[in-house]
């Protein structure tokens, strides 16, 4: 694909605990998008972002790899970083070069000692965050539990904008808060079809909705004023034109939901990233560590920031 201009460029780096499925996910994204003809796993090495010799050894990653996905006419860059203590470093550095830290967390353990380290991290950087709740059909998977954990711990500014259609064995797909509709992967054909909310999800996706817009409201002075004095809920309008406003500003962190070995709530996942979350212009001035700033515009001379060096000995 050509390339695309600075407003349909999505740098997300995936940050987590180890385990908690950050790889499979991008491998979930490469093999949705159609950039990969089969769906890299890490447990018998075939991984297509794990690739080096230690990190098929031992079955996790060691150094950050770089995933460019073309989806519709964006281009995301998914940065796959480790969540092993160890390699924090390369993480950290990893995190500067993106707009958007996407944490994976495990629907069992919750989110875990890396994860909250991390958060403090993204946090101390004014990283716009994001939460995807991994793992949602293993055994005593149970998301309002994962959803609580992360409240207690993170604040209550995380919301969901997917929730899951069963859990454990019964998890069948998702629940898109964002436009009300079902969302399910097909094994066969692969590829996602939409229905009607079920009947017995309806009253959990419209509590949802409502806190969805509680928070999202706090992007516009004028908006918050009307809801605050009983006006209307937001309109699809509405919330759709503030979201990407609210998760920039930290007013929104979305919380998604799926399972990336079976590919449920990962389509939803990436059309979201495209249209709600931040672009390279999103944060203003890029920070030199001298303390001056240099804007985001691609009409002047060419500038690089070197996040990551490799040194090999037989190149």
């Amino acid at each position: 694909m050509a390339a695309p201009a600075t407003e349909h460029v999505r740098n997300v780096v995936l940050v987590g605990q180890d385990g908690a499925g950050k790889t499979s996910l991008a491998e979930a994204m490469l093999y949705v998008s159609g950039k990969t003809p089969r769906m890299g796993t890490t447990h018998d090495g075939k991984s297509y972002l794990d690739y080096d010799a230690e990190e098929i050894k031992r079955k996790f990653t060691i150094g950050t790899s770089i995933a460019p996905i073309p989806y519709k006419d964006y281009k995301i860059n998914v940065l796959d970083t480790s969540g092993h203590p160890d390699f924090i470093c390369d993480t950290l550095s990893t995190m500067q070069a993106a707009e958007m830290a996407l944490f994976v967390v495990d629907a069992v353990a919750g989110p875990q000692v890396m994860t909250t380290k991390l958060w403090r991290e993204a946090e101390g950087m004014r990283l716009s965050r994001a939460v995807f709740i991994n793992h949602i059909d293993r055994e005593h998977a149970d998301f309002d539990v994962a959803m609580a954990t992360l409240h207690a711990r993170f604040g209550s500014r995380l919301g969901p904008v997917t929730i899951p259609i069963g859990q454990d064995a019964d998890f069948k797909g998702v629940i898109d808060i964002i436009r009300m509709e079902a969302r399910y992967f097909g094994e066969g054909d692969d590829s996602e079809r939409i229905e009607p909310i079920p009947a017995e999800f309806a009253d959990a996706a419209q509590a949802a909705r409502d806190k969805l817009c509680d928070l999202v409201a706090e992007a516009d002075d004028e908006l918050m004023m009307k809801y605050l004095e009983g006006e209307e809920q937001l309109t699809q309008d509405e919330l759709e034109s503030l979201l990407d406003k609210a998760i920039a500003q930290e007013l929104f962190i979305p919380v998604f939901v799926g399972s990336t070995i079976i590919k449920q709530g990962i389509q939803g996942l990436m059309e979201d990233i495209c249209t709600y979350f931040p672009h390279p212009r999103s944060h203003g001035r890029f920070q030199m560590a001298d303390g001056t700033s240099i804007p985001i515009d691609e009409t002047n001379r060419p500038a690089a920031f070197a996040f990551k060096t490799l040194s090999d000995p037989f190149v």
